[in-house]
């Protein structure tokens, strides 16, 4: 932390004194920054030794993972996991947009017993974080390691120019394009069907099939998937940790998320909880450890018997908000204090998922990890359709806008100055007000209700550079047509309770010492 508060990434290692022999026969010019993420500046021999850890623990609701004290621990090994669908009424998927992360409900890393980083919901964190992903990364790529698959295209009209109804629609054209819809690399046309009612299918080996059909056509399919470790830990997205260096061994905690949390249907029909239990044989990690020359690893551990490591962790604020069903408009208002007192908070992102019945999340491609946005007004009235919100946040007894905000283009804007890059997510995804989206079906589910409306996050960077003073962070926020059921599935559902999330990025700083990891508040 410099004098102006802002974090430093990484301190530096201190160098050697040139005075004095170089411990292990290593020059200092010769020992570069081991743990710094990237290329080194000099050429230095790597080598990468790989394991295949079991869990030390493991049951249908929790893991623990055990890393040796040896190497370096590469901050993007893998977990990978699976479910087991063979007890279900029906095959399944994970959630489109988060993909596996949908099995985590917390996660934690400690060091002996203290606690280095934790990230709780973590599904819905990854509901936000996913949305930043290019989607042809994740039609090329994420499909097959994590199962997230939200690509979208325009679709140019086909018209009727196949099967039965031919001449009886739009006529086929390359410039003209009627259809928004996802891109999961596997379309299924369907040129008997009208319009909307034609599908669009995941690729089947993305899918779990729960076994047999009563003709036993049907194979059992588990595809695995992984979870980068710097995906859990954002502590691993800025540094790497000398586990050779460190006298206690680093956990892994992962606490999984409830069987109905984990996947989606095939069909959106009504049927009983799936029964998506862990596949205990998929659980496992993949962990890298990097090793240099050890005359070099000896004379680092020697020049830096002190280590200061600097890195964001997240705090959850959680609430219910209930929709005012007295007014007529559904306005729901609060304030709510998010804490962060005497801590240096950089930014914060919320948003409100629907609660719903326990077989009503996997219904939705999404299953529930979403940010549910307003209804948008009907074309004519009088409503304003682009102020569903009104917003500002309070801290250090000044307001973070002047004005408050109460436009959805603004609130878009401030996700991109929060996060430097624009989230992949289209104007109808966001706040539902452009209305391309198809009503062509995937997954047997109308696509424009499946995800209209399903990504409306706020955040906010709070930019003063400032530690938070005791009376924390205020949110002030109005939530306009909040709806009363839950779009994107075909069982009726009616919700007037809505979860508040709230995740406070802080700025938090380690050291190691002596072999003893521990961690404070920056």
């Amino acid at each position: 932390m410099d004098d102006t508060g802002t974090p430093e990434t990484q301190r530096s290692a201190p160098s050697l004194d040139a005075s004095t022999p170089p411990p292990g026969g290593v020059k200092p010019s010769q020992i570069p920054n081991l743990m710094k993420i990237g290329a080194s500046p000099v050429n230095v021999e790597m080598n990468v030794d790989t394991d295949i850890l079991e869990p030390v623990v493991f049951s249908e609701t929790f893991a623990r993972f055990r890393l040796q004290n040896k190497g370096i621990m590469h901050s993007a090994s893998k977990l990978t996991f699976g479910i087991d669908a063979s007890l279900s009424n029906d095959d399944a998927f994970f959630p489109l947009n988060i993909g596996v992360h949908s099995l985590i409900d917390r996660c934690v890393l400690k060091s002996g017993t203290k606690t280095i980083c934790e990230t709780s919901d973590f599904g819905q964190f990854m509901a936000f974080k996913s949305s930043f992903i290019n989607p042809q990364h994740n039609k090329q790529r994420e499909a097959v390691t994590t199962g997230r698959q939200m690509c979208r295209k325009w679709e140019y009209n086909d018209g009727a120019s196949q099967g039965p109804l031919v001449g009886a629609g739009v006529g086929r054209s390359d410039t003209n394009a009627s259809d928004y819809i996802l891109d999961v690399g596997t379309t299924v046309d369907r040129y008997d069907k009208l319009p909307n009612d034609r599908e669009t299918e995941i690729p089947y080996h993305t899918q779990f099939n729960k076994g047999p059909s009563a003709s036993g056509a049907q194979v059992s399919t588990k595809p695995v998937f992984q979870i980068a470790l710097n995906d859990l830990f954002p502590f691993l997205k800025m540094n790497q940790l000398p586990l050779y260096m460190m006298k206690e061994e680093l956990d892994i905690e992962l606490y999984f998320a409830p069987e109905n949390r984990r996947a989606c249907r095939n069909s959106d029909v009504a049927l009983p909880v799936g029964t998506w239990k862990m596949d205990r044989n998929s659980c496992k990690m993949v962990a890298d450890y990097i090793y240099y020359p050890q005359e070099m690893m000896d004379a680092y551990a020697n020049a830096n018997s002190k280590m200061s490591f600097t890195y964001v962790d997240y705090r959850l604020v959680k609430r219910t908000v209930s929709k005012n069903t007295v007014a007529l408009s559904g306005n729901e208002t609060i304030i709510q204090n998010l804490g962060g007192a005497g801590r240096i908070v950089n930014k914060l992102f919320f948003g409100l998922e629907p609660q719903v019945g326990t077989d009503m999340p996997q219904a939705s491609i999404f299953n529930n990890y979403q940010a549910q946005g307003c209804l948008v007004a009907p074309t004519g009235t009088s409503a304003d359709s682009t102020n569903n919100v009104i917003h500002n946040v309070r801290y250090n007894d000044n307001f973070l806008y002047p004005v408050d905000i109460q436009n959805d283009a603004r609130m878009f804007h401030n996700i991109h100055q929060s996060e430097g890059s624009v989230p992949f997510i289209s104007n109808d995804e966001y706040s539902g007000q452009l209305g391309l989206i198809s009503a062509a079906k995937c997954m047997g589910r109308s696509l424009g209700p499946a995800i209209s409306q399903k990504s409306f996050w706020t955040e906010d960077r709070l930019n003063r550079n400032e530690r938070i003073n005791s009376r924390g962070i205020e949110l002030y926020q109005t939530w306009k047509s909040l709806p009363d059921g839950v779009p994107g599935v075909t069982v009726p559902t009616t919700t007037n309770v809505y979860t508040f999330r709230c995740w406070l990025e802080i700025v938090r700083a380690a050291t190691l010492e002596d072999g003893i990891l521990v961690p404070t508040f920056a």
